[in-house]
């Protein structure tokens, strides 16, 4: 194994400096050993969700989202802004299923960047609050949270992006749906119904 330091030369990273330490053997026995100056590390999340927390803290989705939908009376744990604030963290960083969702946050620095109780981030708890957001209700988020965008980029934004997308789905023909519908689908699952989505940015 070695210990290597890295600088830009150039431009470009090069290795400037560069030790060897030994075996990944010799390096463990050291470690377990008790080596006088060996650091344990702990790996986390932490790059892209502190630029998220960043990102949110001129906009503010959980308040947005609460002003909309009070916490019910009685009601304990995360805001439903504050769990639409979470699980759009996650899906900005590293998308999983809100089964996933705790033991993804467990893997990362989100007490050091905006404390939480992460035994509350479940799928069960999330539908929970999820049964209490109307259509009407999310109407309301969306108005409120583009005008507070524009706000803040003002009118003389010069990029846009606008991506659009459709998702095939094994929902039954007989499930009444809204928004599941069959059409030309880019995973050529046409057969299967679908949902598109328009993403503007």
């Amino acid at each position: 194994m070695y210990v290597r330091e890295i600088a830009r030369v150039g431009g470009k990273p090069k290795v400037v400096n560069q030790t060897y330490i030994g075996s990944p053997e010799k390096v463990a026995t050291l470690t377990n050993s008790g080596f006088e100056g060996a650091v344990k590390l702990k790996v986390e999340e932490f790059g892209s969700l502190w630029l998220a927390n960043e990102i949110d803290k001129n906009i503010d989705l959980a308040s947005i989202v609460d002003a909309v939908i009070p916490r019910a009376a009685r009601e304990d744990g995360p805001s439903i802004g504050e769990y639409f604030l979470y699980c759009a963290f996650n899906r900005m960083c590293d998308a999983t299923s809100k089964n996933k969702l705790t033991s993804w946050y467990e893997k990362t620095a989100i007490q050091s960047i905006r404390p939480v109780d992460i035994e509350e981030l479940t799928s069960q708890r999330y539908w929970e609050r999820w049964d209490r957001v109307q259509e009407e209700d999310l109407e309301e988020i969306t108005k409120r949270f583009f005008k507070k965008t524009w706000g803040l980029v003002g009118p003389d934004a010069d990029c846009l992006l606008f991506d659009t997308t459709n998702y095939y789905t094994y929902m039954a023909t007989e499930t009444k749906s809204l928004l599941a519908k069959r059409g030309n689908n880019k995973d050529g699952r046409s057969h299967l119904r679908q949902v598109g989505l328009g993403l503007l940015v």
